[in-house]
């Protein structure tokens, strides 16, 4: 709540209703030798899995698995997101009785080349529960594009995006009908990343 007094005198409170919540975190240095390993190893698995779901310079393992985590054996990387996605949930609900429906888990790859992008969209499903998304960083140079997350209210003009930087080991969790965009690699490195959708029921 925010209290202000008007010109004339008069007290006014501004209720900050409908926030757009954002958990952002990084894995500790153990949490992401460990992920590292695990998914070095089963590079060639992965690498066999990704075709252009996004354009040419975007590759990913969308299409032909939409769910990565259950099929490529990576428990470190599932361990720390799903406890993740739990606390982000816990912390930013009244209600703290959610579990994760990993019947509705989608999980996948992105391998973003140079120039490669992905336009402003979101990952709603129009599925009941609290829909959570998010990414984590496996491998960037830090200036490979950013992620832009967008106001709930497009309308309202006072909320500029906000940009998240990517890092390796950093998490990014936001409800899935959040809008959202990745900025253009316009480096020679590839950057890897992890993308999920997670839902959570009572």
């Amino acid at each position: 709540m925010i209290m202000c007094i008007t010109s004339q005198g008069a007290h006014m409170n501004i209720e900050v209703l409908f926030p757009t919540l954002v958990g952002i975190s990084k894995a500790d240095d153990a949490i992401i030798y460990a992920i590292n390993d695990e998914v070095l190893r089963r590079k060639e698995d992965l690498n066999r899995l990704l075709s252009h779901s996004w354009g040419d310079n975007v590759l990913s393992s969308f299409n032909n698995e939409k769910n990565i985590f259950a099929l490529a054996g990576l428990l470190h990387l599932r361990k720390f997101i799903e406890e993740s996605v739990l606390q982000f949930v816990h912390m930013t609900r009244r209600d703290k009785d959610w579990k994760i429906d990993h019947q509705y888990t989608q999980s996948w790859i992105n391998v973003t080349k140079k120039f490669g992008y992905q336009e402003r969209h979101n990952h709603d499903r129009n599925v009941e529960g609290v829909p959570i998304s998010g990414v984590y960083y496996f491998s960037t140079n830090q200036h490979d594009g950013e992620l832009a997350i967008f106001p709930c209210d497009t309308q309202y003009k006072q909320f500029e995006n906000y940009v998240i930087e990517p890092e390796v080991g950093k998490l990014v969790l936001f409800r899935s009908d959040v809008f959202h965009r990745v900025g253009p690699n316009l480096t020679d490195t590839d950057r890897v990343s992890f993308s999920f959708n997670y839902l959570l029921n009572k």
